[in-house]
């Protein structure tokens, strides 16, 4: 399975003096049929980066994070070569400059969410007071990412700001360029009406730039009742975006692993409908369950990410 959301990186980060404790959790997950993922270094405002990353403020420099990850990964072989996997940054309110693009596509990022739920200065996220949209800042930084063939994850983007960005890439697109665009991890408004998920003319709108929405196994992101079964609200989003594209082939799937948070187990358990070393088993069950066919079932735990984003960024 490809996991098309895990802040793997910003795990490494955290326990970096505790290297042991990484290798162990890697070893869990890679030996439990996940493949690949887009893992991501995760930023938020200073104070939460605090509270809950345990990530001091005079610690938060995107390149250097990433230097320092990279260096481990390869020294310590946290990252089992066999793995596939892109490198994320999710929430750029702390780049310097848009230039620094070219040193972080050089550090191997593939995937950028321009924001997460605030405000910054390129763009606007879902959580933010204002709805104002994608900044002049924010036009040619998306610009300077589909010239470096990085993709743009929307999972974050308010409306407005998901709107600019996908007619940017409209218009880019009309000039030649070929634009990247996915939602890492969100599911249909249709069906749980939360900030997070998108709706039906959002999801088309990635679709129609053959782009992929990674349906995310995050409660509160599956459904608003209590007494609804969190494995059936899982793949009723599934089967709702089938029947919405026609087909299968622009669904993948998305854990959000969210176990890096200094947050109480319990909390984190009342998350997650799936852990991620039982992910792929309890999705793989689902979908057959669900009458989906194998080839259904291939193209949305591994092939549609390999054909729509692995292809077009490598």
């Amino acid at each position: 399975m490809f996991d098309c959301h895990y802040d793997l990186l910003t795990y490494i980060y955290m326990n970096r003096r505790n290297l042991r404790l990484v290798i162990s959790h890697c070893k869990r997950i890679f030996n439990n049929n996940i493949t690949g993922g887009i893992f991501n270094l995760f930023y938020m405002s200073e104070q939460e980066m605090y509270d809950e990353l345990g990530i001091y403020p005079n610690e938060i420099d995107i390149i250097q994070n990433l230097k320092i990850v990279n260096y481990l990964i390869r020294r310590y072989g946290i990252i089992p070569r066999h793995i596939k996997y892109l490198i994320g940054i999710e929430g750029l309110d702390y780049l310097k400059s848009i230039e620094d693009i070219d040193i972080l596509h050089k550090l191997g990022v593939r995937s950028v969410g321009i924001v997460w739920n605030n405000k910054n200065k390129f763009g606007t996220g879902v959580k933010a007071e204002t709805t104002e949209g994608l900044t002049s800042l924010g036009e040619q930084l998306v610009e300077k990412l589909i010239n470096k063939k990085i993709a743009i994850d929307l999972s974050h983007a308010n409306e407005k700001t998901f709107y600019d960005i996908i007619y940017k890439c409209k218009e880019l697109k009309q000039k030649g360029l070929s634009p990247i665009v996915f939602a890492s991890h969100s599911n249909a408004k249709m069906y749980c009406n939360v900030h997070r998920n998108l709706t039906d003319r959002q999801l088309l709108e990635i679709k129609n730039l053959d782009g992929i929405v990674g349906v995310v196994s995050i409660k509160q992101f599956c459904t608003r009742y209590k007494d609804l079964d969190y494995e059936v609200a899982y793949i009723n989003h599934i089967k709702y975006l089938k029947r919405l594209f026609g087909d299968v082939n622009n669904i993948a799937v998305a854990t959000d692993d969210m176990s890096y948070y200094k947050i109480e187990p319990e909390t984190y358990q009342n998350m997650n409908v799936f852990k991620q070393e039982e992910a792929k088993q309890k999705i793989e069950k689902l979908l057959l369950e669900n009458k989906f066919s194998s080839e259904e079932i291939e193209k949305i735990l591994n092939k549609n990410v390999q054909e729509k984003l692995i292809k077009r960024i490598l």
